[in-house]
């Protein structure tokens, strides 16, 4: 993996595991060979039943007798595995895989959220997707912290806010849903497009008065599909 530590040039999906099968595993493939094909990594013959086997396998090597209800956290990261520098001798990929047990933090029913100052997020095609490079996230949750915060929000380069520090956020007034549209700069998570396919959401940018104006706001990953939160203005 030496490119992905020294360029940070890798892609991954970060899944939720119970029962010996991994959740939501064709839209986590689906996005992965998006990715693929926008950082024009080859995918080396990875397909959907390959992605699911090499999940499971790790799965089953991690914790052979999982019990009832137990819940694992799997990374899956695609890297370059090439030499080179920034120009990479070659585009072939190749994989690994991280698993943890996954306890959901429901203590907090209500998450408070501010504004991370520090930098923004520029739109492009690469900000939609889950990369190597995520400093911003990094330092946008060292933020929250230092501040008694229970995460931050992420703002764009035309100061619209874009997503949390590790989800996509919708927000509902007078019966009506929104969240920010790709083109803005948020990841296109999965949790956004379940949520998407299940509710009419009108895509919107976000400003600091929509969120305060809110009858609801609400937070979505893979691992967390709807979770509430307040934002908390400086």
């Amino acid at each position: 993996m030496e490119r992905a530590f020294l360029y940070g040039d890798l892609i991954f999906e970060t899944m939720l595991a119970e029962g010996g099968s991994v959740a939501l595993i064709s839209q986590h493939f689906s996005r992965l060979a998006n990715a693929a094909a926008v950082l024009k990594m080859d995918l080396c013959g990875l397909n959907e039943e390959k992605f699911n086997t090499q999940s499971l396998q790790a799965l089953q090597n991690f914790n052979p007798t999982p019990k009832k209800g137990e819940k694992y956290r799997i990374r899956y990261t695609l890297y370059r595995a090439s030499k080179g520098t920034y120009l990479p001798d070659s585009n072939q990929s190749n994989f690994n895989i991280s698993i943890s047990p996954f306890e959901p933090n429901n203590a907090i029913e209500t998450h408070q959220l501010g504004i991370y100052p520090d930098q923004q997020k520029a739109p492009g095609k690469l900000s939609n997707i889950k990369s190597g490079n995520a400093l911003i996230y990094v330092m946008a949750s060292i933020w929250a912290k230092e501040n008694n915060l229970d995460g931050a929000l992420i703002c764009n380069t035309n100061g619209y806010i874009i997503e949390s520090d590790n989800s996509n956020i919708f927000w509902r007034k007078n019966g009506v849903w929104f969240s920010p549209p790709l083109t803005d700069g948020c990841i296109a998570g999965i949790g956004r497009e379940l949520f998407m396919a299940s509710h009419q959401v009108t895509e919107k940018s976000c400003t600091e008065t929509d969120l305060l104006n809110a009858d609801e706001c609400i937070l979505t990953n893979a691992l967390y599909l709807k979770r509430s939160f307040i934002f908390r203005p400086s």
